[in-house]
């Protein structure tokens, strides 16, 4: 609870007496809150000090010791509310300074070079080993195939090369390749064709033992698409089958004596000339002798008796 104080209002005009320490007031208004603040903070006063003056002292007259007067009680002051200040402004941040480096250097030509060779250097050493061919080998490797009868290959290279505007030399060369190929090709893919007819029916007649048949048959197909590895090894066995009848025959011949028959036989197997068969033709032949030489000795008494 306030305390009475015996305080007025600072206007003058009002001059009422204020029950209470307050900010404003309560009579006219006026704000009382100036006087207190300038009461309560003085402002500064510079005291300068006067010189020193020396004074002689003047002894107090002395009077008999009374009772000390008690202490006349203080209110407790309240303090005055203080109008409420505003915070401070918010300092703004200072900008740093940039700091500019120093210029570089230009960058030597030595150092540019330097690195070229680094490069360089790098480049030979994990360069790639499959290297693109060149047209030449391409036009080889195409030409190859056209010879091997992989027509569509060739050509696809030609295209190729084509796409990639080769030299016009080494393309007309190509394309002279697979055009000669091509008829050969052809001609071999019906041979294949006829050749898969007419063989078998040379082998027909070759199981049948009719060798003649089988060697006719075989001798049209050669002269009509010449002769290759089978033609060759089917000719060479119908020779053998023939010539092996001839040298039967003449066996025959050689069990009845018959020394014309044997020689006409024997010459029919070696016109084969089948190498297979020369041990037998020779033994034929020294049979063909022995029976000369024994015709002869019994041709010689009966010339001596007449």
């Amino acid at each position: 609870m306030f305390e009475q104080v015996n305080e007025r209002c600072i206007k003058v005009a009002c001059g009422q007496a204020l029950p209470l320490r307050v900010v404003y007031c309560p009579f006219c208004g006026t704000r009382q809150a100036a006087v207190a603040e300038t009461k309560a903070e003085p402002a500064p006063v510079q005291i300068i000090k006067p010189p020193p003056v020396t004074v002689t002292p003047i002894p107090a007259p002395v009077h008999a010791p009374g009772p000390a007067p008690l202490p006349k009680p203080v209110p407790p002051s309240i303090p005055a509310p203080q109008a409420a200040k505003p915070p401070p402004a918010a300092a703004k941040p200072a900008k740093a300074a940039r700091s500019v480096p120093p210029p570089r250097p230009p960058i030597r030509l030595r150092t540019w070079i330097v690195a070229a060779l680094a490069l360089l250097g790098i480049w030979l050493y994990n360069k790639p080993s499959d290297q693109p061919a060149s047209v030449a080998q391409q036009v080889a490797a195409a030409t190859a195939l056209a010879a091997q009868c992989d027509l569509d290959g060739a050509r696809s290279a030609l295209a190729t090369l084509k796409s990639a505007r080769a030299p016009a030399a080494q393309i007309k060369q190509l394309q002279s390749s697979i055009n000669s190929s091509s008829a050969a090709c052809d001609k071999k893919q019906r041979r294949e064709q006829d050749g898969a007819t007419a063989l078998a029916a040379v082998n027909q007649a070759f199981d049948a033992g009719t060798w003649d048949v089988a060697a006719t048959r075989l001798a049209a197909y050669v002269k009509r698409h010449g002769d290759d590895a089978d033609t060759l090894e089917l000719d060479a066995k119908i020779k053998v089958a023939q010539a092996s009848r001839k040298l039967d025959a003449a066996d025959a011949c050689l069990a009845k004596s018959d020394r014309v028959c044997l020689e006409s036989n024997l010459i029919a197997a070696e016109r084969y000339k089948r190498p297979e068969l020369a041990a037998r033709t020779q033994a034929l032949r020294t049979s063909l002798s022995q029976l000369l030489e024994h015709s002869l000795l019994d041709a010689a008494p009966a010339a001596a008796s007449h």
